[in-house]
């Protein structure tokens, strides 16, 4: 797999060690397709790894800092400030990546970044809970 820079064709040599083909895009069509969010603003990665598990991330991560490569991450992407582009790697955690934990006391929630806001608010809803901030995109809004 090739990039336009020979620094991140080097990253995405050595990820392949780790992360299926079929999950990291460099072609320009997928990268511009992740370049937005539901800002306004426009950043094409370099590279778009689709993650799904922490040792995904921890390898990404390694291998990134051995480049010295920055490193984004992107769940839903329905930020409105930007802050899921990127020009340079972009990991995408959603799917798989759904899993959540309450405490004993019920005094918080631990969730993981691929989470719909409205299913955090369904969950902690029997406990007489909410999550807040309440984002008018809760119903797509991954909040982990």
């Amino acid at each position: 797999m090739k990039t336009e820079n020979p620094e991140y064709s080097r990253f995405v040599n050595e990820i392949l060690k780790y992360i299926p083909e079929n999950r990291i895009y460099t072609d320009e069509l997928r990268r511009l397709a992740w370049g937005t969010d539901a800002s306004f603003y426009r950043l094409i990665p370099q590279v778009v790894v689709r993650s799904e598990s922490e040792q995904d991330v921890a390898n990404i991560l390694k291998v990134a800092s051995r480049h010295r490569l920055p490193v984004t991450f992107r769940a839903a992407g329905t930020s409105l400030s930007g802050q899921s582009i990127t020009n340079s790697i972009l990991v995408v955690a959603g799917k798989h990546w759904e899993n959540y934990s309450i405490s004993d006391n019920h005094e918080y929630i631990t969730l993981q970044p691929g989470v719909i806001g409205q299913h955090v608010n369904q969950v902690l809803a029997p406990l007489g809970r909410k999550f807040a901030p309440d984002p008018a995109s809760v119903n797509s809004a991954m909040v982990g």
